[in-house]
């Protein structure tokens, strides 16, 4: 499943009231509380799966290079 990109592109701040502010922050929490209730199970699940560690078997040979100068 592709990633959210998470980096934000350059955009514009307009400066606002403090009543503007804080009722926009406020529509902002509401919306991320309803999307988390609403996705709640989901989000779990994922988080769950990003934590859980991997059956990996590592590989014997694939180990440090000690002649490399910058690994000491």
């Amino acid at each position: 499943m592709p990633q959210p990109d998470t980096t934000l592109q350059p955009f514009f701040w307009p400066p606002l009231s403090d009543d503007a502010v804080l009722a926009i922050r406020e529509v902002l929490f509401r919306l991320t509380d309803q999307f988390e209730t609403r996705y709640a199970s989901q989000i779990r699940d994922a988080e769950r799966d990003d934590n859980r560690p991997r059956d990996h078997q590592p590989d014997l040979f694939d180990g440090p290079d000690f002649d490399d100068p910058l690994l000491f």
